[in-house]
């Protein structure tokens, strides 16, 4: 609960999955030259290597789009107008996510 509301707590697959991921973030922050956090319109397509074949894309796709919000890549992840080419696909040896981000120029 927070206060009076019923408050949903992430999962702890998600819980651990977040925290390697926001070391990976801090990382790319530190050996950027960009000017972080982007705030403009964005185009993001990310490839989800998993371990196994589970989950749907939607539930990866905003597990990532709260991680770049938390981790400082974007100021809100409403900016993220276009999931491009975004895949789900298999990697039991090297699970993982790779992903491009492109502003949008309006």
């Amino acid at each position: 609960m927070a206060g009076n509301r019923p408050r949903l707590l992430p999962s702890a697959t998600f819980a651990a999955w977040n925290r390697i991921a926001q070391l990976q973030l801090a990382k790319f922050r530190a050996s950027t030259f960009v000017q972080l956090p982007l705030t403009e319109p964005v185009t993001v397509a990310a490839m989800f290597y998993r371990d196994k074949n589970t989950g749907d894309l939607v539930n990866y796709m905003q597990a990532l789009a709260d991680a770049l919000q938390e981790g400082g890549i974007v100021k809100n992840d409403s900016q993220i107008r276009i999931w491009d080419g975004s895949r789900l696909l298999v990697d039991k040896d090297n699970p993982r996510v790779e992903v491009w981000i492109r502003e949008i120029l309006e």
